[in-house]
């Protein structure tokens, strides 16, 4: 447990929010038994989870628990004392403040926002209190209602619901597993629990669970922190680009109108592909007329030529660069395209690099006109 403690990690530029965040998570009482002098989160005793380490850690956020003994016991008497229990007592009731996810016939999602996985104490924590924690770390912004309704079902996708599937034990998809993914939250924070064949005393374990929920939630606020500071803004930016795309081609002969409107081109590098996609569906821009490559200058001045993939975190291209030219590289890549100072295209034909903007370009249109015309 003590080696797992290297995974919390914070970057430079988040670490003051971090700090005055996590202030009352790293300071947490976790005991065995109710404190008189406290109120108390309660949650298990035993083997821990991701779900309730981070539904615990999520708490601790929040100015109405921050002060919050975490009790972890299974005696119904202390739950029942406690202000709110998570992932234990066999009971869902928000009005009760009562978050287990056990009992028979529980089948709740995050329907109201088109998901469709069982939640589990995280889940459930982020459903009633989410856009709380969303609004306690990123203050002192105000940010719009429609923002943070932004961000919460973005964390929810992106964050908790591959925590909600594990926890009720449902397969992340169908079929064969071309490679197994070892490395989640999920399996982190199981590494806090002592060894099967290591003793430890209810104190080490409590301590251990702490450590878990540290890091659980240090996660989440880095997934939060990032959509807020680095993210979001970049939203502006893809707007604009393509506003200025429909302008260039306007300005174009009809001939190269269709092939120049499905280019975007990026004054600067940003997380561009999640508001793409929304802005597209946002415009109602027709299936025809949907960016194929997006163009942007990289950290060494050199132009890249990305190719759009068909959704959020797929490795499927909408239109990948030709064939005959993946894994090709400098001079016979530019003898094979036809245009001086290229530098590659990837094996898998997502992305290509040119040595200039105008380079790019002429990469760009190309690709699709040689996949348009289908040779």
């Amino acid at each position: 447990p003590e080696v797992a403690m290297a995974h919390v990690a914070k970057r430079p530029r988040h670490a003051p929010r971090l700090d005055k965040a996590l202030e009352h998570v790293r300071t947490a009482r976790v005991v065995s038994s109710l404190v008189a002098s406290s109120a108390c989160i309660g949650t298990h005793d035993g083997t821990f989870h991701c779900d309730e380490a981070l539904a615990c850690g999520m708490l601790k956020l929040l100015p109405a628990f921050k002060d919050h003994a975490i009790v972890r016991t299974r005696d119904p008497a202390a739950l029942g004392e406690c202000a709110i229990v998570v992932d234990v007592g066999g009971e869902y009731d928000p009005t009760r403040s009562r978050y287990d996810h056990h009992q028979r016939g529980f089948d709740h999602t995050l329907s109201e926002h088109s998901f469709d996985t069982k939640l589990s104490s995280a889940g459930l924590i982020w459903r009633h209190h989410g856009r709380e924690v969303i609004r306690e770390l990123t203050a002192p912004e105000d940010l719009p209602d429609a923002v943070v309704d932004t961000f919460y079902t973005k964390v929810y996708r992106g964050f908790v619901e591959h925590i909600d599937g594990i926890d009720n034990g449902i397969e992340a998809g169908e079929g064969k597993l071309n490679y197994v993914v070892g490395t989640t939250l999920s399996k982190r924070v199981a590494g806090f629990n002592p060894p099967w064949n290591e003793e430890a005393t209810n104190d080490q374990v409590n301590e251990y669970f702490r450590q878990a929920m540290e890091l659980a939630v240090t996660e989440l606020s880095e997934s939060v922190l990032y959509l807020a500071t680095s993210w979001w803004p970049a939203r502006q930016i893809v707007s604009i680009a393509m506003d200025a795309n429909a302008d260039a081609a306007i300005a174009l002969p009809e001939a190269e109108r269709a092939i120049r409107s499905q280019i975007l081109v990026l004054d600067s590098h940003c997380p561009w592909t999640s508001h793409l996609l929304d802005l597209e569906k946002e415009r109602s821009v027709p299936g025809a007329q949907l960016i194929k490559y997006v163009l942007y200058a990289d950290q060494k001045g050199s132009w890249r030529v990305q190719a759009v993939p068909v959704s959020e975190g797929s490795f499927s291209s909408r239109m990948p660069l030709p064939e005959p030219w993946r894994g090709v590289r400098d001079a016979a890549l530019s003898e094979l395209t036809g245009i001086e100072g290229c530098i590659f295209v990837h094996a898998a034909g997502f992305i290509g690099g040119h040595q200039s903007k105008e380079g790019a370009l002429l990469l760009a249109t190309k690709a699709l006109q040689m996949l348009s015309s289908g040779s």
